[in-house]
């Protein structure tokens, strides 16, 4: 059993295949698209398509009010379906749904920390560098004397300690800066997390 799309509009995928327990994705040539019907079974003749088995798979998702299907597979690789039309869109998804029997189904709001883990982890970064640099710079503002030893690279703590020697008032002017553009990119990402529905092994 098979079943394919053709999606003229899109730049990333005009074509996806279901076929042999495989999702099959690429941008064939006009000329070749235009030869297929809903009788074709013979797709040999398409080169260059994305291949991916089911065997592969950990995860699909299908947010609500996005133009892609996220596909997880092997180790640590994803990749997506781009399609605009929301009906097309769907009707994959059920078909990847109905096929896949191994993967659980199941409709949900994405986990928060799961799904901003990058922006929370800038936010903790830069929150330990800030605490970390503006206590330095109090202390050389009280005389103190930090040097770094020549025979190691600077590191980490060089970076600190560079940030330290600019003073109390540009470091926290500085990350008073860096903190908003964190915070708005966290607010950004959590406000368009959609309900999303999810095949899992």
């Amino acid at each position: 059993m098979h079943k394919f799309w053709k999606i003229n509009d899109s730049k990333k995928n005009k074509f996806i295949l279901i076929k042999d327990k495989c999702i099959y994705k690429g941008n064939p040539k006009q000329g070749d698209l235009n030869k297929l019907n809903s009788e074709s079974s013979n797709f040999t003749f398409l080169d260059n398509l994305f291949s991916i088995p089911y065997t592969y798979i950990k995860q699909v998702e299908n947010p609500k009010n996005k133009n892609e299907i996220k596909i997880y597979y092997g180790n640590d690789s994803e990749d997506e379906l781009i399609i605009d039309d929301t009906t097309v869109k769907n009707e994959i998804f059920n078909y990847l749904k109905n096929d896949m029997i191994n993967l659980e189904y199941s409709s949900e709001l994405p986990n928060i920390l799961k799904y901003a883990k990058a922006q929370f982890f800038a936010l903790l970064f830069t929150s330990i560098i800030f605490i970390w640099s503006l206590y330095l710079a109090i202390q050389i503002e009280n005389g103190a004397i930090y040097q770094l030893n020549s025979g190691r690279k600077p590191g980490i703590t060089g970076i600190v300690l560079a940030i330290a020697h600019l003073g109390v008032f540009e470091i926290i002017g500085l990350f008073i800066i860096l903190l908003t553009i964190i915070l708005f990119s966290l607010f950004r990402k959590i406000k368009s997390r959609d309900e999303t529905e999810f095949l899992r092994r």
